[in-house]
């Protein structure tokens, strides 16, 4: 994974472009995947993504499959950027052993707390 994620503002106010690369892009897609089947909690959804009701299922291309997905720049509105930082964060810390977490999300604790730091890091002022 790429030690940066550059992220630029969108063609509309309050949208933020991620420029990922595809391992990232992955990554960002499995963590909302995982999130969305595991937590059944409309008020842990909310509390972890600032929202009761949000989608990240268009910028994530969640409705296709893994081979026709095409990764590339992310476009997202503040409060799901806020959402996917809040998953990132909070994804880490369930109670699977380490190896259960890299089956399910594909990628290791440390790993996923990483992208969240980019995506922090990446943000403009």
């Amino acid at each position: 994974m790429t030690t940066e994620v550059e992220i630029r503002r969108g063609r509309e106010s309050g949208h933020y472009v991620l420029m990922v690369d595809d391992r990232q892009f992955h990554l960002l897609r499995r963590a909302v995947i995982v999130f969305s089947y595991r937590e059944e909690s409309t008020a842990v959804r909310a509390l972890v993504t600032g929202a009761e009701d949000i989608t990240l299922a268009e910028p994530l291309q969640l409705g296709i499959s893994y081979d026709a997905v095409v990764p590339g720049p992310v476009e997202l509105t503040f409060a799901q950027l806020h959402a996917v930082y809040g998953i990132l964060t909070s994804l880490p810390t369930v109670t699977w052993t380490e190896e259960e977490f890299v089956e399910r999300v594909g990628d290791f604790r440390e790993t996923v707390l990483g992208m969240a730091l980019l995506l922090r890091s990446g943000l403009p002022v």
